[in-house]
Parts: structure tokens; C-alpha cells; sequence
């Protein structure tokens, strides 16, 4: 029995197939699609383990429905409610489009691309724009997101290097979400990232690539440690990561497992933000669908005791993106030192 991932992934293949060729795509399935993402992230978690588990079927059709949805969860972060999540929801499943209308060879080709064959692959953003608006003018707002998902903020993106502003929050939204999911998502030339090695990249190398708020929410829904994501703890012992602290991205919820749960520890999850002394040091397993039990994306912990001289120093760490590229860039640096 097919579950939910696998039908939507039949939606997007007919769609697919309809923009190769040349016909209308089925614009009120995927609405129906984006409802049901939006519906399912309002609740649970699970959609976002799924699409961070790396999961088979062809990258371009599973791209779109991961965009989807780690870009509503990113949007959820920033406000985004209503009509304008479902929007987002939509303009996710769509974002690349256009990609559909490039000749097959271009896209499987597995040498350096020539001048003239990246040109013409940059200018599939105006194929998507081109291939909404003949399916229902009335969603030009759709067609302009297509048509900048790859902008990018320091005016580097194509195919009109707009920048800053003048690009739609919605495409920028799906234009980072679109490069962490090809981070995460194998690939036929490179294996593919944990989550929190992805999470690391972009901070680390994209920063000046898009806005500051966005690239913080992605890191608060997301969590450096995303849901399902198995861990080593500073202790040795190991666990999965079952809640995220939204103010405090490496601080996740673990839930023990092994020889230490099985000891007979008074709590069997961990609330990290609450353990300045004990922290994540090495990811073992990505996410895995079915490893954990969704949960909500928890704030930042009220805690009422008095704070350690260590945790008023990690809290002030993370008040902002700034601080926490900058934590992650002093790990990256401390591991490659001759010891």
C-alpha cells in the first residue's frame, strides 16, 4: 500500500509528464497537495522526518515535495498562516517546473556543462513561468515565485540576477530549502550530507547567499539535529532526537536508547537545553522514517532556577545566527588542527 509520500510522488510525476509534454498541468491535485502538507505539518513533524530520510525515487520529483515541505515547516517559523502558507505550500511543489521543459540529455549529462548547455538550463525558471501562466493565468503570483527560485540575495542567481528585495520572500524560501535538500539527497557524484553537515554548510557558506531571517528559521524548524537524527552524546551514550528547542538549535530532545536506558536512568529523554555539561558531539544515523514518533517543535525552555555561568554563556551564543555560524565555524576549525 502506497503510503502518502508515494502518491503525492505520483501527483508531481503526472504533472511532470503534462509540462514535457505541453499540456496543462493538474493544478487542482496539487492544490490538494498542498492542503494536505500544510494540514500534516500543523500537526505532526512526520512529513519533515520523511523528506529528511532521504527517500528513494527520482531526486527531481522528490526535490519538489521536499521543498514543499521543509519550506512550509520554514514558513510556519517565520508567520506565515492561511492562504499565505498554502501559497507556499503550492509554490513548493512547483518551483522547478520548468526543469521539465530542458532536453533530458542536459539534465543526465555527466560531463562539464559547455557555455551555450548552462545557459540553457538557467533559463528553465522562464519555462516554469511560462507553463503556469498558460494553465491559469490567474496564478501569475505562482509563476513569478517559479520564476525566481534561484535568484539569490547577493544578486548571483539567474536567470536576472535580481537581488536583495527585489526578490519574492516565497522564492527565496524555496531557493534555500532547494539547495539544503540537494545537500541531504544523494546524488550520483557524491554521497549524501547528514542533515546537520548540510545545516553546517549553509551556514558556514551561503550566508551573503540569502536573508538572515530566513536562513534562522530554516535553522529554528529544522533544528541542526533534525527529528529522527540518531546521536553520540558527550557522555557516550546514544540516542535519537525526538523534540527540537526552537531557541536552541544543537540542544535537542534525545530519547536514550541502549545500555544506558536500559540501566534504569530516571528519564529516558534529555532535554539538552536544561544540560549545559553534556552536548551532541557526533551524529551516527540520518533520520529514518518510522525511528521516532513526530513531535512539535518546542520554544525555547522557561526554566525559573538560577542559570550556570556555562549556560548564560551558550545561551547568548545562540541569540543569533551570527553566533551560531560562528560556534559551528570554531568546531570545523578545532577538528582540523593537528592533535
Amino acid at each position: 500500500m502506497k503510503t502518502w509520500y508515494g502518491r503525492a510522488i505520483q501527483t508531481l510525476d503526472g504533472m511532470a509528464r503534462a509540462a514535457q509534454g505541453r499540456q496543462a498541468i493538474p493544478m487542482r491535485s496539487l492544490e490538494t497537495l498542498a492542503s494536505d502538507v500544510v494540514a500534516s505539518l500543523q500537526e505532526t513533524d512526520e512529513l519533515v522526518v520523511e523528506a529528511l530520510s532521504g527517500p528513494a525515487g527520482s531526486p527531481l520529483l522528490t526535490n519538489l515535495l521536499n521543498v514543499s515541505i521543509l519550506g512550509t515547516r520554514v514558513g510556519i517559523g517565520l508567520g506565515y498562516y492561511g492562504q499565505e502558507l498554502h501559497r507556499l505550500a503550492l509554490a513548493g511543489l512547483v518551483h522547478d517546473i520548468g526543469v521539465f521543459a530542458v532536453p533530458v540529455g542536459l539534465l543526465t549529462k555527466s560531463g562539464r556543462l559547455t557555455p551555450e548547455e548552462r545557459s540553457l538550463i538557467e533559463q528553465h525558471p522562464e519555462r516554469g513561468f511560462e507553463i503556469i501562466l498558460a494553465c491559469d493565468p490567474a496564478c501569475h503570483w505562482l509563476a513569478e515565485i517559479t520564476r525566481q527560485a534561484h535568484e539569490r540575495w547577493n544578486g548571483q542567481g539567474y536567470p536576472h540576477r535580481l537581488k536583495g528585495r527585489q526578490i519574492h520572500e516565497m522564492a527565496q524560501i524555496c531557493g534555500l530549502v532547494d539547495v539544503f535538500d540537494a545537500l541531504v539527497s544523494e546524488r550520483p557524484y557524491r554521497p549524501r550530507l547528514f542533515p546537520h553537515e548540510a545545516m553546517k554548510e549553509l551556514l558556514l557558506t551561503e550566508r551573503a547567499t540569502f536573508p538572515r531571517e530566513i536562513l534562522k528559521a530554516l535553522v529554528e524548524q529544522l533544528s541542526v539535529y533534525p527529528l529522527g537524527t540518531t546521536v553520540r552524546l558527550t557522555t557516550g551514550a546514544v540516542g535519537i532526537v525526538v523534540k527540537i528547542n526552537s531557541r536552541y538549535p544543537l540542544r535537542p530532545v534525545v530519547k536514550l536508547i541502549g545500555s544506558e536506558s536500559e540501566a534504569g536512568v530516571q528519564s529516558h529523554e534529555l532535554d539538552l537545553s536544561l544540560t549545559p555539561l553534556i552536548a551532541v558531539v557526533e551524529t551516527l544515523k540520518p533520520p529514518v522514517t518510522g525511528q521516532v514518533q513526530p513531535g512539535k517543535v518546542m520554544p525555547g525552555p522557561h526554566v525559573s532556577s538560577p542559570a550556570t555561568d556555562a549556560s548564560d554563556h551558550f545561551t547568548s551564543l545562540l541569540e543569533s545566527l551570527d553566533a551560531i555560524a560562528s560556534t559551528l565555524q570554531e568546531v570545523v576549525q578545532t577538528k582540523r588542527r593537528p592533535s
